[in-house]
């Protein structure tokens, strides 16, 4: 494999997998994250098979497993607790890890620190040339034979070099807590409640904590309050009002979706990664998964290829196609939340039982799930 020097925007999944991979191979590699420390928000994660196989090969889910709970099960159940959809996680062969979301990211730090990763915080980049280079508010220029921009949505390296076709946040309001303990999630599995235009679900996330995540419409102003308005979601879920009585006492990290395309994801020795390539909202819990994921195949193709602009492109035909159907479904699942006519909840709901019970559309749903990195022993 061609060696030489990487400069990386952004620590977190992506920047970290990347260079994590980068520098096991030879490479020297410095990462810019331009907040005081490597940390993530206060809230739950799903890792999916496709980022599992990244950690595994890495040899990084010994250290991880401890941390996070293997679901075997998943249901949606709608307002009056009845059954909406229930898949046995074994029996489907899909693989499902919740995890408190500081916990993998902690393991990639240390894992890219082992391996000679140079990672400086409080570093802001403000733009990328396509020749090689990171340029930084300080005024330091940072040649690199490879530059990746996974510095998110609003990544300054996608729009400095002109790569963005879409950046916008879509009108849905998430609400999300990490729990302490278990007593809401004692299972290992995840539940999540449908009522009109809203949905709140719960999911154990390794031995002490349970991952509680909200949505709605943005235009939902109780919905979208916090502390959250226990009144209001106690009458679209009767059932739940005890977990919207905590969660009103709760810390929570309010956000919105994002959606993101871009006209291409590299210009010259410049490649966007994660989100700063193709965010989409979390409903499929695809976008940290589809960044270790992509990263892994990135490294691939630049074990291909003399010229990293070759590399560069070849990588991105490979591995677009899976990351922007996995886009659109997660963009659907979220519009038959938000905008699906509330008298046809009934209607909706059997939707939703269609697809857990067809293996066709659930594997076109879950597509990414079941598409592996390409690695370098792939044809």
């Amino acid at each position: 494999m061609n060696t030489g020097h990487a400069e990386i925007a952004g620590a977190g999944y992506a920047g970290l997998t990347i260079a994590t991979l980068l520098a096991r191979r030879g490479w020297t590699v410095t990462v810019h994250e331009r907040s005081d420390a490597v940390r993530e928000i206060g809230a739950g994660i799903f890792l999916h098979n496709n980022g599992l196989v990244v950690l595994e090969e890495a040899g990084l889910m010994e250290a991880l497993a401890p941390k996070g709970t293997r679901l075997l099960r998943d249901r949606m159940v709608d307002h009056r607790g009845r059954l909406m959809q229930e898949r046995d996680l074994a029996v489907t062969r899909t693989r499902r890890w919740s995890f408190p979301r500081q916990a993998p990211l902690e393991v990639l730090h240390a894992a890219a620190l082992a391996v000679g990763v140079e990672v400086r915080t409080r570093s802001v980049v403000r733009s990328a040339t396509p020749e090689g280079a990171l340029l930084t508010e300080d005024g330091e220029r940072h040649p690199a034979d490879l530059v990746i921009g996974a510095d998110g949505y609003r990544s300054a390296v996608r729009t400095s070099l002109g790569l963005t076709r879409v950046e916008r946040r879509l009108p849905t309001t998430s609400i999300r807590f990490l729990l302490p303990g278990r007593q809401l999630s004692p299972e290992p599995m995840s539940t999540e409640y449908w009522s009109r235009r809203r949905r709140v679900a719960l999911a154990a996330s390794g031995p002490d904590h349970t991952y509680c995540y909200m949505a709605c419409p943005e235009g939902d102003a109780a919905g979208s309050e916090v502390p959250v308005h226990v009144d209001s979601w106690s009458d679209h879920f009767p059932r739940l009002g005890d977990l919207f009585q905590l969660l009103h006492r709760s810390e929570p990290y309010k956000a919105y979706y994002s959606w993101v395309q871009a006209h291409a994801w590299s210009r010259g020795k410049v490649a966007l990664l994660g989100d700063a390539a193709h965010a989409l909202p979390p409903t499929l819990g695809q976008g940290s998964n589809l960044a270790m994921s992509n990263a892994r195949s990135l490294v691939t193709f630049l074990g291909r290829f003399d010229a990293v602009a070759d590399a560069l492109q070849a990588w991105e035909r490979a591995v677009r196609d899976t990351t922007e159907a996995t886009q659109r479904w997660a963009r659907y699942y979220d519009l038959v939340t938000k905008y699906w006519p509330n008298p046809l909840s009934g209607v909706r709901s059997r939707i939703i039982w269609a697809f857990g019970a067809s293996p066709q559309l659930a594997a076109r749903m879950r597509r990414a799930d079941r598409t592996p990195p390409i690695t370098e022993s792939a044809a």
